[in-house]
């Protein structure tokens, strides 16, 4: 009995561990690293200016040249780059709702630059945040409301329905993440009106997100046991919300963290959420293959054949 009252102790103990080291890890002090902007101008502008941005935040801003404004707005609608200066022009062209911290930090960075030379800078917010959602804060804990059902319903099931096969539990799982993806896009979107404007994609995306959540959740389940299902709570919970940048973005956390959030579903489901929302279906592409990637992986462990266990000896007969 003192046994297992210390390794429930001892088991706590490091699950709080892992979530204040991680979430602390990632946010406790948030430096931006190579935040991407366009630049209207040639190469050699760019290249000055790139020069004294780096003397006063070095690594800050990854700087691009673009020949016109137009198309270098085209890019920040497209989530190439994440803000576009026009120095001729004195303009900054920001998109909070790709991230508030970002725009804040850009803005600041770039007006300080202008101030040091004497010249005026207007700032505009060309895709700003919904106005439900005013502190940029509702998708972190929208994903963090796929996540959950989509683990709490590949366990669930097991327990309820343990003889279930391969086909009927794909089949169940496929329904529970449709259904838990309209009613969470109808909350964000009617209901609160902080996800607004396009329900039908939110809603397929979140059924996504829900779907590759429980598919590889239920198919660690298969492989380990409940062990497996904890295996996957910790991955996209404790380390994959961090990880993916959460309220700050992934440009404002350690570089080797960020690196670790692009393969793990919770980062991809941030971005797709926030490109179906702000940037009518923009870069969609790579969060929808690591999406893909995790559901494939779970669909694999669910539908391998099971190891036979080898027969008992039988019993030899003396005499």
């Amino acid at each position: 009995m003192i046994r297992k009252t210390v390794a429930v102790i001892v088991l706590v103990t490091a699950l709080a561990a892992v979530f204040v080291a991680s979430f602390l890890g990632a946010f406790h002090a948030p430096r931006p690293h190579d935040v991407p902007v366009a630049v209207v101008g040639p190469a050699p502008v760019v290249a000055t200016l790139r020069a004294a941005l780096d003397a006063r935040v070095p690594g800050a801003f990854a700087l691009t040249p673009y020949a016109d404004e137009r198309a270098a707005r085209d890019a920040l609608a497209a989530r190439e780059v994440d803000a576009v200066l026009a120095p001729q022009a004195g303009r900054l062209v920001v998109a909070s709702a790709a991230g508030r911290t970002g725009a804040t930090v850009v803005t600041e960075a770039f007006q300080a630059a202008a101030r040091a030379q004497g010249r005026p800078l207007t700032v505009e917010d060309a895709i700003p945040l919904p106005a439900g959602d005013a502190g940029g804060i509702s998708g972190m804990f929208y994903v963090l409301a796929l996540v959950v059902p989509g683990i709490a319903v590949a366990l669930l099931l097991s327990r309820a329905a343990p003889g279930l096969g391969a086909g009927g539990r794909l089949t169940a799982l496929v329904s529970a993440a449709v259904v838990a993806g309209a009613v969470n896009a109808w909350l964000a979107d009617v209901a609160f009106g902080a996800l607004p404007g396009h329900l039908p994609a939110l809603a397929a995306v979140s059924a996504a997100v829900v779907l590759a959540i429980a598919l590889a959740a239920a198919g660690l389940n298969r492989a380990a046991g409940p062990a497996g299902v904890g295996v996957a709570a910790l991955l996209f919970i404790p380390v994959g919300l961090p990880a993916s940048g959460g309220p700050l973005g992934a440009r404002f956390i350690p570089q080797w963290y960020a690196a670790v959030g692009q393969v793990l579903p919770v980062r991809q489901a941030a971005d797709a959420v926030r490109n179906v929302v702000s940037f009518d279906g923009a870069a969609l592409g790579v969060p929808l293959l690591v999406l893909g990637g995790w559901a494939l992986l779970g669909v694999v462990l669910l539908t391998l054949p099971e190891r036979r266990k080898a027969p008992a000896p039988e019993p030899v007969l003396v005499g």
